[in-house]
């Protein structure tokens, strides 16, 4: 039997999940009912885990399922809030972006910044809590600087590729970004246990770039619960996220008083 709150959504917010089902290469869908406290009513809300980049049959459709919902909340790394925040969104944004060139339009973007440019209703970012967890801040200048030493012994060799000389000239250079491409190499290998503890609230110590994952689970579990709270009624919301969160986001609004509704 369907749950009730189910029939809280609008004709075109079903049509548009149930083909957002059946991509299951571009979006993972989920349903939770929000607790009824202080007389409050239960709402549902729809979370959708998506990938970042797909393709244009799949953005459009994530444009159609965002636009229908009046309330929506949306995963957005707090970038002018974190250390380094700026930094690490430039050097994760810029493969993506290069992807996109070189397709020629055939790949398109995320759903989020559709959710945020709709000019009715209300988008919020569920990431936006008062204080950035101390987690969070090392994890972004961690992934900063793996991505810097990355990108730079990559730009080396292929330098080194074209122009063999200027590959000698700059050889303890090259010597000493394979060292450190090599420790960081070593070093991501803990990211298997962290993120096996990942719902342990101290995984950032076994590898700080799991706080990417579970520590912003935590901001936008919260997040959603500020968004219900300030936005009363008993509409339906979508929450708009990376697929990875999907887990450890559930769990945190499990942990909050939400029940998991089969859709």
């Amino acid at each position: 039997m369907a749950h009730p709150l189910l029939a809280t959504l609008s004709p075109s917010a079903l049509a548009a999940l149930e083909r957002a089902k059946a991509m299951p290469m571009s979006y993972a869908c989920q349903a939770y009912a929000s607790p009824e406290k202080g007389g409050a009513p239960a709402r549902l809300v729809l979370v959708v885990g998506e990938a970042h980049l797909k393709m244009h049959e799949a953005a459009v459709l994530g444009r159609e399922l965002v636009s229908a919902f009046e309330l929506r909340g949306v995963e957005t790394f707090q970038v002018s809030r974190v250390v380094w925040g700026r930094l690490l969104g430039a050097l994760i944004n810029a493969p993506r972006a290069l992807l996109r060139f070189v397709a020629i339009g055939t790949v398109e973007g995320s759903t989020i910044y559709e959710a945020r440019a709709l000019r009715y209703g209300k988008t919020v970012e569920l990431e936006a809590a008062e204080v950035m967890p101390v987690p969070l801040h090392v994890a972004s200048v961690y992934l900063s600087l793996f991505f810097l030493v990355s990108f730079a012994h990559l730009a080396y060799s292929i330098v080194e590729g074209i122009l063999p000389s200027a590959g000698e000239a700059g050889a303890l250079g090259v010597s000493l970004l394979t060292l450190l491409v090599m420790a960081f190499q070593a070093h991501m290998l803990l990211l298997v246990p962290a993120w096996l503890l990942r719902s342990r609230s101290w995984a950032w110590l076994v590898h700080p770039a799991i706080a990417i994952v579970n520590v912003r689970d935590v901001l936008m579990a919260e997040g959603t619960v500020r968004m219900l709270a300030a936005s009363p009624g008993t509409q339906p919301a979508v929450v708009v996220m990376g697929r990875a969160h999907l887990p450890g986001y559930g769990d945190e609004l499990t942990k909050r008083g939400f029940v998991r509704v089969d859709i």
